[in-house]
């Protein structure tokens, strides 16, 4: 037998911003966790402040349209 449950669209969407937030954290700590990584993350700063990169971001409205 099969049941389901009404789940409240702003619900979701909390839920899935908070995930999108755990998965941050977790990347981080990941590269945090890799001398490579470290380094991609030190030379990056360095080109940011040096100008020659830009921080773009995207509203993730776009990718859960809800």
């Amino acid at each position: 037998m099969v049941e389901s449950v009404a789940v409240p669209k702003d619900l979701l969407r909390e839920l899935h911003e908070e995930l999108i937030g755990i998965e941050e954290v977790l990347a981080t700590l990941e590269e945090l966790m890799d001398k490579e990584g470290l380094r991609r993350i030190r030379r990056a700063e360095e080109e940011y402040k040096s100008g020659k990169i830009y921080l773009v971001t995207l509203d993730h409205h776009e990718f859960f349209p809800f």
